[in-house]
């Protein structure tokens, strides 16, 4: 059940808690604004200036809105989605300070799994994304958590705004798949299990890049998924599909020259 995912609590360094994801083909040019819009995206708030919510608001739409650190709340656009690009750290306040009745939009793009602290705020059925997208820095274009056991991309999302991201990112050729109950359930494990091994290998080893941990501790990252992907079977009560090492060794061998 949801209330035991924090047996996975795993909060990232400021370098790795952007890094959600990475893969070797950059974003497509950009469509025009029109035909964005024509596809289901809104205008949108997006809370967070760094790398992800510069790339969203480049990807968006006219009437979108950046909220940063110690901004007043917009009265317009007065709904649409509300795009939630900070640290884990700082969800809580983010949360207290949308109003009441704007909170079922807002949209988490964190890692790891946040269905015991989204109960606690009373948003349960919140939009969620996860993530597979890398900005190496300010400014660059993201690029698709593309691998060669998805090539069709890896980045997912659930909830109320699901398709609305999931056209935003397309406009600018990018890739998203929208899921729901234990599908995007089975998703978020993988991902979170991908998250948890890899970074616990590459510390084991003096702090290696995930390709190094994929390519020289395989045996050891093998050992250490099935164990996290067994337990989050059973505290979730999901199945995953056969072939969760190699879709997770996969991911790592194209955002090989990230750290751990």
């Amino acid at each position: 059940a949801q209330p035991r995912s924090r047996m996975f609590a795993l909060l990232l360094p400021p370098a790795l808690s952007l890094l959600a994801g990475s893969a070797p083909s950059p974003a497509a040019p950009r469509a025009g604004r029109g035909a964005r819009m024509a596809g289901g995206d809104v205008p949108s708030i997006i809370v967070g200036g760094g790398r992800i919510g510069s790339a969203l608001k480049e990807l968006g739409v006219e009437g979108d809105v950046v909220l940063r650190r110690g901004d007043t709340f917009p009265a317009a656009p007065a709904s649409g989605p509300i795009y939630v690009t900070t640290r884990n750290d700082d969800l809580a306040g983010v949360v207290a300070a949308t109003p009441p009745e704007r909170r079922q939009d807002l949209v988490f793009l964190q890692n790891g799994m946040l269905g015991e602290f989204l109960e606690e705020q009373g948003l349960p059925d919140a939009t969620q994304v996860l993530l597979y997208l890398a900005v190496a820095k300010l400014g660059e274009p993201p690029i698709d958590g593309i691998t060669d056991t998805n090539p069709d991309g890896l980045t997912t999302a659930k909830g109320r705004w699901a398709e609305a991201f999931r056209a935003r990112l397309a406009g600018g050729g990018l890739t998203c798949h929208v899921k729901q109950g234990d599908e995007y359930t089975k998703a978020m494990l993988e991902k979170h299990v991908w998250i948890c091994a890899f970074m616990v290998t590459g510390a084991l080893h003096g702090g290696v890049t995930v390709g190094e941990v994929e390519s020289a501790h395989a045996s050891q990252l093998r050992a250490l998924v099935d164990e996290l992907c067994a337990a989050g079977e059973a505290a979730l009560g999901v199945r995953l599909e056969p072939g969760a090492f190699e879709r997770l060794a996969a991911y790592g061998r194209a955002g090989g020259h990230f750290p751990t």
